[in-house]
């Protein structure tokens, strides 16, 4: 529908919708939009889980050949405690040259008190029994909850003395 007014011209529309309709509609749209922002948030809220807090320490310097590193040679790894990483590092053993230094704390919420990973009893990988994720001997995230890779330390090996830095390598 056209009317004059003034000078020019003045266009109106006559709309079908009462303004509770118009209201209504709005509502449900508001109100959907609201459940599938929640729903996306609850779908992925393990991506936001706290970061594997820093460590900083003193370079850990062992000598592999001792006795007490046997375990490198039978099992593939041994623990390291005190003050290496947050909670301890696994040391694994790759090949005769290469040795991979991983952090002990869980990756999946790290700031849990249970959220400490173990060698599994096969040696195959290694897992928290906390979450239930589980790791390869890369680091990596095999199963469970876990998205983000173990931490791992930077190692180097001369002759028999492997140097463990709290460099992170990931």
């Amino acid at each position: 529908m056209e009317g004059k007014a003034g000078r020019g011209f003045m266009i109106t529309r006559k709309n079908n919708f009462s303004g509770s309709t118009l209201r209504a509609s709005n509502l449900k749209f508001g109100l959907l939009g609201y459940i599938v922002f929640a729903f996306l948030l609850s779908c992925s809220n393990e991506l936001f889980d706290s970061p594997i807090p820093e460590a900083v320490f003193q370079d850990i310097v062992i000598n592999v050949s001792n006795p007490e590193y046997n375990n490198l040679n039978t099992l593939g790894y041994v623990y390291i405690g005190g003050s290496a990483g947050v909670r301890g590092i696994i040391l694994y053993k790759v090949n005769t040259t290469t040795y991979r230094a991983f952090e002990r704390n869980c990756s999946y919420q790290p700031n849990d008190a249970c959220a400490t990973v173990d060698v599994h009893v096969s040696t195959l990988f290694m897992q928290d029994s906390c979450c239930g994720s589980t790791f390869s001997w890369e680091g990596n995230p095999t199963g469970g909850v876990a998205w983000r890779p173990l931490r791992q330390y930077q190692t180097f090996l001369n002759g028999t003395m492997l140097t463990i830095t709290d460099e992170v390598l990931n």
